[in-house]
């Protein structure tokens, strides 16, 4: 009985042990955690060109010419600014991500981590291409992890795929990087909102700074006070859906809804139009004398804020009721008929 005990506890001081090793040894697919691209830190700064590629074409690509960064689209359409503050989080997250966990090695297991090539029709994945100057690095961007932070990413150059310790944030589509609002103005740099065409009322900021209606119908009031305000941040805070170009052929088959005459504290005026086709709406800018990034472009918006930029008269005025008066009128009680009780 004591031989086979000493056997059991012998067995067992080897099994603790084994396990006391398995939980020290490094695992084959951990690894002390290394940069995604160790020497993007030291020329983050020089980077001039950013390009994201998926299966369907270019997501997005911008170039940096002197301090502003401008997206790029078709070689014959003009560019447009880009949100500096997104770009810069997104470089921000490609330099300072960390490669944590190694995973398979076999392409024909790519497909699990969404990262086959783009060039294969149903790819989810997404080439991301960073440049500056002679210098360039390439990540294919995969799914994001399913728990917790992280993506699944391949490296041109290793068969190992891995997973990052951040979640790569990607544009949505190729106008989820774009500069928003569409105009470059707040509401304080409006001095005045005319509407010039067939149905006309005129907003102008006054010497307390408020907006007035400048042709109020006698014996009418606004509905409420801010209302006037209200057009004015409507515009300043216009954002779009969609970034068209200027094309004749899609112009000619838009319905003008409305056309209004913006004059700004410095003096410069320019037309906004709002247009409506097949139940979309649309706004572009003109004006004489200049050419703006943002009256190249035609811009599909949302149907509310198409309706807040084809207001008439009538909707700045407080309607009268037209429910009529209760009148104190003495309804006589019905007569009780003979043989009636009243109980």
């Amino acid at each position: 009985m004591n031989k086979q005990v000493s056997v059991l506890a012998a067995i067992a001081i080897l099994a603790s042990g084994w396990v006391v090793w398995l939980s020290q040894s490094p695992s084959k697919d951990k690894i002390e955690a290394s940069l995604l691209f160790d020497d993007l830190q030291v020329f983050a700064n020089q980077i001039d060109s950013v390009e994201i590629t998926d299966a369907q074409g270019v997501l997005f690509s911008a170039q940096k010419l002197g301090n502003q960064w401008l997206a790029t689209f078709d070689p014959r359409q003009p560019t447009y600014p880009i949100s500096q503050a997104k770009l810069a989080n997104f470089v921000g997250t490609m330099m300072r991500a960390e490669l944590v966990e190694a995973k398979t090695s076999k392409p024909q297991n790519y497909v699990r981590l969404g990262l086959q090539p783009i060039d294969i029709d149903d790819s989810m994945a997404s080439l991301v291409i960073l440049k500056a100057s002679e210098n360039t690095w390439q990540v294919l961007v995969g799914n994001k992890v399913t728990t917790g932070e992280g993506h699944y990413i391949l490296k041109p150059d290793d068969s190992r795929s891995w997973r990052t310790d951040k979640t790569i944030n990607l544009p949505i589509d190729k106008f989820s990087w774009l500069k928003r609002p569409i105009l470059p103005y707040q509401a304080m740099d409006i001095s005045s909102i005319s509407r010039v065409d067939n149905i006309g009322w005129h907003i102008a900021r006054a010497a307390n700074g408020k907006f007035q209606l400048t042709n109020m119908p006698t014996g009418k009031k606004l509905e409420y006070d801010s209302i006037l305000n209200s057009i004015v941040s409507s515009l300043t805070s216009l954002d779009f859906e969609q970034l068209l170009a200027i094309d004749e052929n899609v112009v000619k088959f838009l319905e003008v809804k409305s056309r209004l005459e913006v004059i700004t504290a410095e003096g410069t005026v320019f037309q906004v139009i709002v247009s409506e086709v097949d139940n979309k709406y649309f706004v572009n800018f003109i004006s004489d004398g200049q050419s703006e990034y943002w009256q190249k472009w035609l811009y599909q918006v949302s149907f509310f804020s198409a309706q807040q930029l084809i207001k008439t008269l009538d909707d700045f005025l407080l309607e009268k009721s037209t429910t009529p008066a209760t009148s104190n009128i003495n309804i006589r009680p019905q007569a009780i008929e003979e043989g009636d009780s009243p109980n």
